[in-house]
């Protein structure tokens, strides 16, 4: 009898029997799903408004030269400083939001992660993006997001592509195109 206990014991401790205490509680699951939809719809905006915007300055300045026949010259000289930072800027709010979904989401097993019944469903972008790790998920997912973001800005903008490239940007955001 004590060989058996012992056996068991062995066996919870080397990781090899199922327990119910690691599995994540509804709580923590919940946790984790919240902050990746709150994290996922701030980035979205962020994303909108900071390429949107860069695309704006250099809109602006083409419409008066087409329209008003004003020298671009300088508006775009102001547009492509202000453009500038804007992939650095929208590279650092990726990371602050990766790192607030990260600790939630790290407390939850990832294969919970993954499962679709008592789990949060992201099997198949775990599968898309060969995510091993809530990291290697969390970046995809934001990446993910943040294409989304950009190819929405081209269909709200045509000229988005073209103005970005004008501001000496659009290398940074390949996924404003057609």
């Amino acid at each position: 009898m004590r060989a058996l206990f012992a056996l068991l014991i062995v066996s919870l401790v080397l990781g090899q029997g199922a327990s119910p205490a690691l599995a994540a509680t509804s709580a923590q699951l919940l946790s984790c799903h919240k902050m990746l939809d709150r994290q996922g719809r701030g980035f979205v905006k962020f994303v909108a408004n900071k390429v949107g915007g860069c695309a704006d300055r250099v809109v602006a300045c083409n419409l008066a030269s087409e329209i008003d026949g004003v020298s671009p010259s300088a508006c775009l000289s102001s547009a492509t400083t202000a453009c500038a930072p804007i992939a650095t800027q929208v590279g650092d709010q990726k990371a602050q939001r990766a790192a607030k979904i990260v600790m939630p989401c790290g407390l939850v097993p990832f294969a919970e992660v993954q499962q679709f019944v008592a789990g949060l469903g992201f099997f198949h972008v775990v599968t898309a993006c060969s995510a091993t790790t809530i990291n290697d998920l969390v970046d995809c997912v934001l990446d993910d997001i943040r294409c989304d973001a950009e190819k929405h800005l081209f269909l709200a903008d045509p000229r988005a592509q073209q103005s970005l490239t004008a501001a000496g940007v659009a290398a940074s955001f390949p996924c404003v195109a057609p």
